[in-house]
């Protein structure tokens, strides 16, 4: 487990008991570790916030029902460790092989960027946190080069990843393989996400996230920055 995955356990609470009071001990003596650890739980508890209304619905019967099905094929659930090997697909701005992306799906490489088009696109530029659509739209934020970026999880394409507005166009800073969890306690609350969007989020945001007034007023005007005098 690297230094980043065993973070981001202790955080998410699943670190053995061992573990976790070794990484406590060396975080009593590390005031960086320390401020590590506090600056994830305030990253996780404003994507669960984003996240909120999605939680507070009932559970879908299609849901339900699928849960079920996994559950006679004896599927296993993936645990940190899986989620953490999946992470290593990461992609950020420009990597090699992307032409492998098929001409339907939701990224496609234009200039040497990874660009969002069809119903990622139009997820990204229309939807707001708390609407329902097949697309998943979570945190929305400016980066530290003032641009509007939202993150975001597509069942349909097993994606998830977090994408900023520049040129008129959403461009994929980060993304990597990702899947749905269905079942009785399905959730997309910010222990969803793969390690690695996360820490994508982190390195990025500047400030706090956009609330609900703010991003809708983004939205309304275009996703377009207001210019610095």
């Amino acid at each position: 487990m690297t230094p980043d995955e065993r973070l981001i356990a202790y955080v998410d609470g699943e670190l053995p008991d061992a573990d976790r009071a070794v990484f406590e001990v060396e975080m009593a003596a590390d005031a960086g570790l320390a401020a590590e650890v506090q600056r994830h739980r305030a990253l996780a508890a404003r994507l669960a916030a984003a996240y909120a209304p999605i939680l507070a619905e009932p559970v879908p019967l299609r849901l339900t029902a699928a849960a079920r099905a996994a559950n006679d094929r004896v599927a296993r659930p993936m645990g940190p460790r899986q989620w953490a090997a999946m992470a290593a697909c990461l992609i950020v701005g420009i990597a090699a092989g992307r032409a492998l992306w098929p001409a339907s799906g939701p990224l496609s490489m234009e200039g040497g960027a990874l660009v969002a088009r069809g119903g990622l696109d139009k997820a990204l530029t229309t939807q707001l946190a708390a609407e329902v659509g097949p697309v998943k739209v979570g945190l929305t934020f400016r980066d530290h080069a003032g641009r509007y970026c939202r993150t975001f999880e597509s069942p349909r394409d097993s994606l998830a990843g977090v994408a900023c507005r520049q040129d008129g166009r959403w461009i994929a800073a980060a993304t990597a393989s990702w899947r749905a969890q269905a079942g009785p306690d399905y959730r997309t609350a910010a222990s969803g996400a793969p390690p690695a969007v996360l820490a994508s989020v982190d390195a990025m945001i500047a400030g706090e996230t956009l609330d609900a007034t703010s991003e809708r007023a983004a939205r309304d005007k275009g996703w377009t920055p207001k210019a610095t005098p």
